[in-house]
């Protein structure tokens, strides 16, 4: 029999091995198995059993798995074919999707060992081989493999130990993080002799309960560890350990859920959306509804419409700010049947809750992107809130796109899946304007709530000399005023954390840049430092020029740190609070939302934290400092991107009873997407950027797939770009008309030359059939004839695939 494993290595396709008679009917489809690789041991996933031997194989020379190491299988069946689609589609190792599917905490690296059963029979009638097995075990514990190194015997022949009881079989593995295990007490007998008085004061605890924890029994008695154990020995109490779960929603609120009558536009969408889940077919929907027009009660009514079918339910997030305000409103839904997983988990917290999942102890799944992999069985909905945001594009490892993967999990489990957003990115649109998923509208707001009356200030015009009035003009600062008055909230939302963007030398104007990247260092006044944010490198503040020598050495531009430090200066009486990657991590991240929420804070200063789906009904002023920053990026979804965050972070404005006003400060005011942001008018927004789109020859009218090279030498990377490029080209040129359609750019710079000490180069591959371009990806890819010497040439420089890119930059 052979067996096909996925391995943590670069090859695109599983390994064949053979299955050993003693593992034949124990290896199943999604287990964790130890394999051998070259002169090493490798843990990989069971990806079929009874697979073919590979064509024109010696099958003599396939080797055999080692061990099963965890015979229980860590994924479905429905969840190894996701694998391999996501292999697949984004033309990555299925060794490099399974680890970047599975937890680290949950990827079992164990290794079986043997020890002498103390009582063990008499050894005469065993083989030389095992005696010698048994004489080298009488004096350690030894793992099998060390064995089978030892005695020249194999497997299958020391089995022959557990067989006969000989040995003792225990799993050593060096995983950081274990079962979590607490110890409890029971009532059995009654005392037959006087207990003393900490003794009497735990049998009053315990008596009439089925069981007591030994954390209530110590919070409760001082030292009790003796008395129990007195206890225990004596026959009065009865003691087990039970496996516990870290509890991730420690602290956090829950949200009793308010009566809703939904309004017509709601429950349309509701009955549209609901409607495969009666015969269990997939249907793909974008909801597509104006901020705070009530889509996560509509999340909520399908989802309790699938749970009453049985089914489960997967939540996915773009930023972990928004989780403890969706767990607060689910919980109140739902209950405690709910579990997550995102990146601010601790990996015990993470490990827990995957385990909770794999047993089906939580039908409901709320977290960012990587939770589209979770092991839940019988998905009947997906949710993928604020669809259109950017970070659902994974940039490290396996690049995909959770968005993207929501639909094809959803059509492997026959789920209904929901793309929500009030922007919803480009491509979905256009998916949803030619009929591939429903188009589904919630173009009012719930209840009594309006759209607030955006306006617009050009900063052209504004000659302020107060740096405070250069940040935040004179009628935004008046509104602002105006709403902490009249005991109302603000938001001032600046894409750019730090003090300053950048620091400058007033005499020579020499920058201070990151020697590792292409940009100039951010100047953070709490650390007196310079960092850079792409790679963390920091310097203290330098006190004269490097160049000049000169002192004179003053940061430039305006950071959400330096608005906030002067917003406090000035107004010494507000209630400032900010919310950025420096203040909003761990448990800062919960606290100052909670602050805000709790009417804490007056005025909140943030990056695009706070432009994500909170809900905050006080808040009746937003400002947007530098409206059209974003719209200088050397990125041809810049436009598209600066309409969504103004629209979302205006969408925070008059969600209660009060109605909002929110002020854009631009520089180019006339631009269409600042223009259609003020008239809240998407659709005028989507003809024209789909126009230019068109032309240009962009998603969503082309698919594309970049090839980015990374290197510390220049001339390596640049080399090996060129060297790929030619081949894409060489290609198109010897099988036209089968490439005609697709376009080759590059080689080429990246916008951000260097990284982390990397100069990087890409290749782009655009066409209008998805099927050419990946074919001839894959040709360049596997073009041994042209790149076996290459291979050897190019080994410095770190190539990877980017198959719908996001990120150009």
């Amino acid at each position: 029999m052979f067996t096909t494993v996925a391995v943590d290595i670069p090859i695109f396709d599983a390994l064949t091995y053979s299955i050993p008679p003693e593992l034949q009917g124990v290896v199943v489809p999604g287990q964790l198995v130890q394999v051998p690789f070259r002169n090493k041991a490798r843990v990989g996933l069971v990806m079929e059993v009874d697979a073919p031997p590979p064509e024109g194989f010696d099958v003599k020379k396939i080797r055999a798995v080692v061990d099963v190491i965890d015979p229980h299988p860590l994924l479905h069946d429905e969840d190894l074919k996701f694998l391999k689609f996501v292999a697949e589609y984004y033309m990555y190792s299925l060794g490099d999707v399974v680890k970047t599917a599975i937890p680290s905490s949950a990827r079992v690296q164990a290794m079986k060992t043997y020890s002498l059963v103390s009582d063990a029979a008499p050894w005469d009638e065993l083989s030389e081989g095992l005696q010698n097995a048994l004489a080298a075990l009488a004096s350690d514990t030894k793992t099998v493999q060390t064995l089978k190194e030892e005695t020249g015997e194999t497997l299958q022949a020391l089995s022959e130990l557990e067989r006969l009881g000989l040995v003792e079989v225990a799993y050593v593995d060096d995983a950081k993080v274990k079962v979590k295990t607490e110890r409890y007490y029971a009532f059995a007998d009654e005392p037959d002799f006087t207990p003393g008085n900490r003794q009497l004061e735990i049998l009053q605890i315990i008596k009439g309960q089925d069981r007591v924890a030994i954390s209530e029994i110590r919070a409760r008695v001082p030292s009790p560890h003796s008395s129990l154990k007195s206890l225990v020995n004596r026959g009065v109490l009865k003691t087990w350990e039970e496996e516990v779960y870290r509890d991730p929603f420690k602290n956090s609120e829950v949200k009793p859920p308010k009566a809703i009558t939904l309004n017509e536009a709601q429950a349309d969408a509701v009955q549209r959306i609901t409607a495969p889940l009666s015969d269990r077919s997939f249907g793909g929907f974008l909801l597509h509804g104006v901020t705070g027009s009530g889509k996560t009660e509509v999340y909520a009514r399908v989802i309790r419409a699938a749970r009453e079918q049985g089914r489960n339910a997967l939540i996915l997030l773009p930023e972990i700010a928004l989780t403890p305000q969706f767990v607060a409103i689910f919980r109140g839904h739902f209950g405690d049947d709910i579990a997550v997983l995102h990146s601010g988990l601790t990996p015990a917290e993470k490990f827990d809750q995957w385990r909770r999942i794999k047993r089906g102890e939580a039908t409901i799944v709320i977290g960012a992107r990587s939770a589209i992999f979770a092991p839940l069985s019988d998905i009947g909905v997906i949710v993928v809130d604020e669809e259109h945001d950017p970070s659902f594009k994974q940039e490290e490892g396996t690049r995909y796109n959770a968005r993207d993967l929501a639909l094809m999990r959803g059509k492997l489990s026959n789920a209904v899946v929901i793309l929500g957003s009030a922007t919803p990115s480009l491509e979905s649109y256009r998916n949803a304007q030619e009929g591939r998923i429903g188009y589904v509208q919630l173009p009012e707001r719930a209840g009594a709530g309006e759209l607030p009356e955006v306006r617009i200030v050009d900063l052209r015009s504004e000659k302020e000399a107060d740096p405070l009035l250069q940040a935040i003009t004179p009628p935004l600062m008046r509104e602002v005023e105006a709403g902490v008055e009249a005991k109302k909230q603000s938001i001032l939302f600046l894409n750019r954390r730090g003090f300053s963007p950048c620091v400058i030398c007033n005499e020579c104007g020499h920058i201070w840049r990151c020697p590792d990247c292409d940009v100039s260092l951010t100047y953070h006044r709490s650390q007196e430092s310079l960092r850079c944010h792409h790679c963390d490198y920091s310097i203290r503040l330098p006190e004269k020029c490097p160049t000049c020598l000169a002192t004179g050495i003053g940061p430039r531009g305006v950071g959400t740190e330096q608005l906030e430090n002067m917003l406090k200066e000035r107004r010494p009486t507000w209630r400032v609070g900010r919310l950025d990657r420096d203040t909003g991590t761990g448990h800062g991240l919960r606290e100052i939302i909670g602050r805000f929420g709790r009417h804490e804070l007056d005025v909140l200063i943030g990056t695009q934290m706070v432009t994500k789906g909170h809900d905050f009904p006080n808040v009746t002023t937003v400002g947007v400092v530098q409206a059209d920053q974003s719209l200088n990026f050397p990125d041809f979804r810049a436009a598209e991107r600066t309409y969504q965050l103004i629209s979302q972070v205006a969408g925070r404005a008059g969600r209660g009873e009060d109605a909002g006003t929110v002020w854009i400060q631009a520089f180019d005011p006339e631009h269409f997407s600042l223009r259609c942001a003020v008239a809240h008018d998407f659709q005028a927004f989507a003809e024209e950027e789909l126009r230019l789109r068109k032309e240009l020859r962009y998603p969503p009218f082309t698919h594309m797939v970049a090839i980015k090279f990374e290197a510390r030498s220049d001339a390596a990377v640049s080399q090996a770009a060129r060297d790929y490029a030619f081949a894409a080209r060489r290609r198109i040129r010897h099988h036209s008309p089968n490439f005609d359609h697709v376009l080759v750019v590059g080689p080429a710079i990246a916008p951000i030359e260097r990284l982390r000490g990397r100069t990087r180069f890409q290749v782009i591959f655009r066409g209008e059939r998805r099927s050419e371009v990946r074919k001839l990806v894959q040709c360049v890819l596997a073009d041994n004839a042209y790149f076996e010497l290459n291979r050897q040439k190019h080994k410095t420089v770190r190539i990877t695939i980017d198959v719908d890119p996001v990120n150009l930059l």
